[in-house]
């Protein structure tokens, strides 16, 4: 996906990765990290310069927090009988999450920023129960001043060391397969033990 931005440049360039941090925002199929990636890339490559892609990235991604948040504003109470938002985000899980929000904004959005399978959830229940903009906008502003020069460095060490990155990749992945493997066995292990564990019911009682 990276490779898709390298044959376009001045004003093109600039444009696509916004457009790319925008999409993402809206549910596209497009990672954060990836557009984030690929501008340290082109930074290296010379095809960008880092004085303009660098704050195109930082207020693509607080633009595209903010939509969510309107989203979840707009939606309003209704946001938690949707579906897909159940789905994510059981009722039991939501109330714990609520208070967690409540007592702990900064920190929950912080946190949420940098993860990506809590950030929309989290966004749009700060957009749901109103929470001040200037709130969230702070808390979102500060998260993304380490998120992106994070992520744009990985892509522009990355491309400048390809033939080491080459070479460690292999490792990495086994290493990362081994850390999967292992996550799952413990993850099944726990579950049974608690399983186990769990004192009988009255209906289980009575059969």
């Amino acid at each position: 996906m990276i490779e898709n931005f390298l044959p376009y440049e001045g004003f093109v360039l600039y444009l696509l990765i916004f457009l790319a941090l925008m999409g993402g925002a809206i549910g596209l199929p497009i990672p954060e990290d990836v557009p984030l990636i690929a501008a340290g890339i082109l930074i290296q490559l010379e095809q960008a310069k880092p004085e303009l892609i660098v704050p195109i990235c930082y207020f693509g991604i607080l633009l595209g927090d903010l939509m969510i948040f309107f989203i979840g504003r707009k939606l309003g109470p209704t946001l938690f009988s949707k579906k897909w938002f159940r789905k994510r985000l059981p009722p039991h899980r939501l109330r714990k999450f609520r208070i967690g929000l409540e007592k702990r904004s900064l920190a929950t959005i912080f946190l949420a920023r940098h993860l990506f399978y809590l950030r929309t959830v989290t966004f749009l229940t700060c957009g749901a129960v109103k929470m001040k903009l200037s709130r969230f906008l702070i808390a979102d502003a500060i998260a993304a001043l380490i998120s992106v020069p994070i992520m744009v460095s990985i892509g522009y060490y990355a491309a400048g060391h390809y033939e080491q990155v080459k070479r460690n990749f292999h490792q990495a992945t086994l290493f990362i397969l081994l850390a999967l493997v292992i996550f799952i066995v413990v993850y099944f292990y726990r579950k049974r033990a608690a399983k186990i564990a769990k004192p009988p019911t009255e209906n289980d009682q009575e059969d």
